[in-house]
């Protein structure tokens, strides 16, 4: 739409869309940074950004040492 207006001579609507485009993109990257470093504090094996539960390794995965990627880490 920026370009659109900005196109057709519409200078201030090509300022709104713009600055619109530009809140929609820091909002996205705000969304997944943040879910990114709560699934890391949380001890994640992933992240989840749209999904509220996952699935702990498996026991014998975790006793015969699985690699780090799926191995679920202990707090404290």
């Amino acid at each position: 739409m920026a370009l659109t207006a900005a196109g057709s001579g519409h200078s201030r609507l090509a300022l709104i869309a713009g600055v619109v485009c530009a809140a929609t993109i820091l909002f996205g990257l705000t969304v997944m940074t943040t879910t990114v470093h709560r699934d890391h504090a949380d001890h994640h094996n992933v992240p989840s950004l749209l999904n509220d539960t996952w699935e702990v390794s498996p026991a014998f995965a975790r006793r015969r040492g699985a690699p780090a990627a799926i191995e679920p880490r202990q707090a404290g």
